[in-house]
């Protein structure tokens, strides 16, 4: 690029249109509805509010904040909503310090389905948490009940957290819980992934199976900006949050993103179901699809997947690079550790003809065909759907 050319918005430009001529089956990522993506470029960007309130100018700011709650609350029927944190991870970060803090802290090790936040140098050391791993499942990428009950009632973690980066399953909510209480620990669940999921009432709903909290990034199935929510229906859990959130874990809790975030629960009251149902149905049959090819996914014995992830089988680290870099070469994108997600190719339109048409296209890109003979099928599939859907 020449020096004449190179200013943000060539470069802004140019990221976009790329996008828009790849198809995204990274599990994490989603597309804003046009009114969302708006809400991010209004005057909101700039602004300040807190509570108690310091700033003047705040009226209509506190309007649609509380607006984003009661949304939050009827959605998801809770009773007590945060929307402060601005990300999954400080998400994360807020409820284990709250919980956690110079105590112990329970969850499914990365390798198999949990957060890579929690690896013992990353949110444990930042608070200070002695880190116990729950035995888990490398083909579900759930804990193993029995073997992992034995651990909680000898450790007595004070927080156990569920949910993860690699959930094809639903976890073990309802089965945790009485021995989580019963020593007076918090059970709560990471909802990041299946947010939308959750709101569409396909997959789990951990509050009502027994977890005190859940914590979720608002952009994977929730198909919202980048940010995130905390909801509860336990007071002394939300006071004990609200008391950490305010020049510890936030400041400016970013506004215009909240007001992206309001437009998107207002979508998802109306259409969530309906996107949720889609979601689910693209995974399975884009797993059948590519397992039917010679494809090996896990946890075949199960249907491969209950969520919008499926994972491939791939064991080697390098391979599993190569394989992304290869489905990129072919206008194909996906992630290092090679599941594939369904979220926004159902936000798109698609259905099971097209995660059939996906399936052979990965399928020869994996086994080597031209990149720019598959780019170009990428590319005309992508033509068709090219208007956001469920908003």
């Amino acid at each position: 690029m020449s020096k004449k050319q190179q200013d943000a918005w060539n470069i802004i430009r140019t990221h976009e249109k790329y996008r828009r001529r790849v198809l995204n089956l990274i599990p994490s990522e989603n597309i804003l509805s046009p009114r969302a993506l708006k809400a991010l470029s209004t005057d909101l960007a700039g602004r300040y509010a807190l509570r108690p309130e310091f700033y003047g100018g705040t009226r209509y700011v506190h309007e649609l904040w509380n607006y984003a709650e009661e949304l939050t609350r009827r959605l998801f029927k809770a009773d007590y909503v945060l929307l402060e944190p601005l990300s999954g991870h400080i998400a994360a970060i807020l409820v284990s310090h709250t919980f956690a803090k110079d105590k112990r802290l329970a969850t499914l090790p990365s390798e198999k389905g949990g957060y890579p936040g929690y690896e013992k140098d990353r949110i444990p050391l930042i608070v200070g948490a002695e880190l116990i791993e729950l035995p888990s499942s490398n083909e579900y990428f759930t804990p193993l009940i029995e073997d992992s009950l034995r651990v909680i009632e000898e450790k007595k973690p004070e927080l156990v957290v569920l949910g993860g980066s690699m959930i094809i399953f639903p976890h073990p909510v309802r089965e945790f819980s009485d021995i989580v209480h019963s020593y007076g620990g918090v059970l709560a669940y990471d909802g990041s992934h299946v947010l939308g999921l959750i709101a569409g009432g396909v997959f789990q709903d951990p509050l009502r199976e027994g977890a005190d909290l859940v914590y979720a990034s608002t952009h994977k199935t929730f198909p919202g900006p980048q940010g995130a929510v905390v909801y509860t229906n336990d007071k002394e859990v939300y006071e004990k949050l609200s008391g950490n959130l305010y020049h510890k874990i936030v400041d400016n809790i970013h506004l215009n993103r909240l007001a992206a975030y309001a437009v998107t629960v207002e979508e998802m009251l109306k259409y969530g179901s309906a996107y949720a149902t889609k979601i689910v149905e693209n995974a399975k049959y884009l797993a059948a699809s590519l397992a039917s090819i010679g494809i090996s996914i896990k946890a075949r014995d199960r249907g491969y997947t209950e969520s919008h992830q499926i994972v491939l089988d791939i064991q080697d680290d390098e391979a599993k690079i190569k394989v992304r870099d290869r489905l990129e070469e072919c206008g194909i994108i996906a992630d290092a550790g090679v599941r594939f997600g369904t979220n926004e190719v159902t936000r798109r339109g698609m259905g099971k003809r097209e995660m059939e048409k996906i399936a052979k296209l990965v399928y020869r890109a994996m086994e080597g065909e031209d990149p720019k003979k598959i780019k170009r099928e990428v590319q005309a599939l992508l033509e068709r759907f090219k208007t956001v859907k469920f908003c």
